[in-house]
């Protein structure tokens, strides 16, 4: 017979004392349940978001067949997804894989792991941030570009601000009010992506399914060759489908951690590759004009929005018809990620400073007593966030998120290396809730080569000499731009951004890992390096620190 169930509180005095064996001191306030902790994790995925900007794209480079892109990236990111799984029910620790490759590999792999990640997680932030007017501009009509109360700044950068001051007191008057508002966020937008969805399948139903299978839209790309044009169209499903490991961050928030946080990794990336299919399917086939919504994507314009609002013209109230009800959803949706990607970073930079493994560490590790929140953390990154807006303008801030997320892949692959290292020295040693038993490796090595091509796939290809032509034209305006073709700083007489022409011809992403790579490594020479952590034994799971 079995005894009597666990309480609430009983449960969370078993996670604080699992923290207490990892060298933890249980300090932030725990009270999520799985919902909330799957809800932020989606969030952060954020499949309207993404294929309100990105997949439009997508559509505009590599045609109706471009939807295959989706569920290959889900079923890619899965492989990452499980063995995140296996590492959130082990260690449900703030900061995740910077925590994950600490303790399971070299010291040194596992802090440049966190320290990418981390300024990925800033620029992320920025862009999202700067999404949030480009969406209330499509409902509202207003200029982006037009002055702001704040003279020095336009419309764009002026609402992108707003929501970052907003986000931030969020992210710190507490976990709970982040949890309410991104729930009410999520469950708006699962319901929402899946109405719409519908709707246009029985009602605004225009294709044949055999246009999914149609390359001819985009075959003027590339010399015609589709595969290069096919990877280019991948990277925009490629940057929306991370961030499941805020599950595992949120882990000392949540109520029965080593449980719900890896059931809220694997969650999240498969209710959005479900949800995220149904409605790109849809959308796909609601086009009327197939070859017209190509060149709007083409022309950085919205297709996935357009067809929506050209399909449901049906009013609801004065001039507000059902198509902008879907742009309220979208709004809805970018808002709680940015406040659910801020909240990851938040907890990253929090992990890191309570190491002191980043400058003045105790202040970022600091947790405030009346709301048991990171305070100082959330307001560091709000700031970090609001930089790039007022130096580069908002739209610069949405291209420098092109290198945030080949950064977020390349802090992946160094975690999953670290670990599959781990596993190759007997780890785990011991089970946790959810396990992966003898697939453990392969599951390991399939992550790594996935995420591997993915890196590749974002980057390299731009010098012709070395890699040869592999959709190089696409690749410079789309996934990997140069960087003197957007940074830009000031305004130009007529208002129009002042673009640094003048700078190197570098693609943005090798420049930013560049240089996030030279400054942490000047810093981890000077401060870092040797320094011991002051805990080398996890006792709760039997786990020494391997290196």
């Amino acid at each position: 017979m079995s005894g009597p169930a666990m309480s609430q509180s009983d449960v969370a005095a078993k996670d604080d004392a699992h923290l207490r064996s990892l060298g933890i001191k249980p300090e932030l306030r725990r009270t999520l349940g799985f919902l909330s902790n799957f809800a932020v994790a989606f969030s952060y995925i954020s499949v309207s978001t993404g294929t309100f900007t990105n997949q439009a794209v997508a559509f505009g480079v590599g045609g109706p067949a471009i939807f295959w892109a989706w569920p290959l990236v889900i079923i890619g990111q899965t492989f990452v997804a499980l063995n995140f799984a296996e590492l959130a029910s082990h260690f449900p620790v703030a900061g995740s894989i910077y925590q994950w490759s600490k303790r399971l590999s070299n010291k040194t792999l596992g802090w440049f792991t966190g320290w990418i990640y981390f300024w990925a997680g800033v620029v992320t932030v920025t862009a999202v941030a700067a999404t949030v007017p480009l969406v209330l501009s499509t409902i509202l009509g207003f200029d982006l570009a037009s002055p702001s109360p704040i003279p020095v700044l336009d419309m764009w950068q002026f609402v992108a601000l707003l929501t970052l001051v907003s986000t931030t007191l969020i992210n710190s008057i507490g976990v709970r009010l982040l949890a309410i508002i991104n729930n009410i966020g999520v469950g708006a937008e699962i319901i929402g992506m899946l109405f719409f969805a519908l709707i246009l399948l029985f009602f605004a139903n225009h294709q044949s399914p055999a246009i999914l299978f149609d390359t001819s839209y985009t075959s003027s790309l590339a010399n015609g060759n589709y595969l290069p044009v096919f990877l280019v169209g991948a990277f925009m499903a490629l940057f929306v489908v991370y961030g499941f490991d805020t599950a595992g961050t949120f882990g000392e928030e949540t109520v029965d951690a080593s449980r719900q946080a890896p059931r809220g990794v694997l969650s999240s990336i498969w209710i959005s590759g479900i949800v995220g299919a149904i409605f790109l399917l849809a959308v796909t086939l609601s086009f009327k004009d197939v070859g017209a919504a190509v060149k709007t994507g083409q022309a950085a314009g919205f297709p996935i929005a357009d067809t929506i609002k050209d399909n449901l013209t049906q009013t609801l109230f004065g001039n507000f018809t059902l198509g902008d009800l879907y742009l309220v959803m979208i709004l809805v949706a970018v808002y709680v990620c940015t406040l659910a990607i801020q909240g990851a970073t938040v907890r990253l930079m929090f992990s890191m400073g309570r190491d002191r493994r980043l400058p003045f560490g105790g202040l970022w590790g600091h947790v405030s007593p009346t709301f048991k929140t990171p305070v100082n953390s959330a307001v560091a990154v709000g700031v970090l966030g609001a930089i790039p807006l007022l130096l580069t303008g908002a739209l610069g801030s949405i291209y420098m998120a092109i290198a945030a997320t080949g950064m977020i892949y390349l802090a992946y692959f160094l975690c999953n290396l670290g670990v599959f290292v781990a596993r190759r020295k007997g780890w785990p040693h011991k089970g946790a809730w959810f396990k992966l038993g003898a697939w453990g490796t392969i599951i390991n090595i399939v992550a790594l080569i996935w995420g591997g091509f993915m890196v590749i796939n974002i980057g390299i290809w731009t010098d012709t000499n070395l890699f040869g032509d592999f959709g190089n034209d696409l690749r410079n305006t789309w996934s990997n731009p140069f960087i003197n073709t957007f940074l830009s700083f000031g305004k130009n007489a007529d208002g129009s951004a002042n673009v640094l022409k003048d700078l190197p011809a570098w693609p943005v992403f090798e420049t930013l890992v560049g240089l996030v790579f030279v400054v942490g490594l000047v810093y981890y020479l000077v401060a870092q390096r040797g320094r011991e952590d002051e805990v080398d034994a996890d006792l709760a799971t039997g786990e020494a620190m391997i290196a």
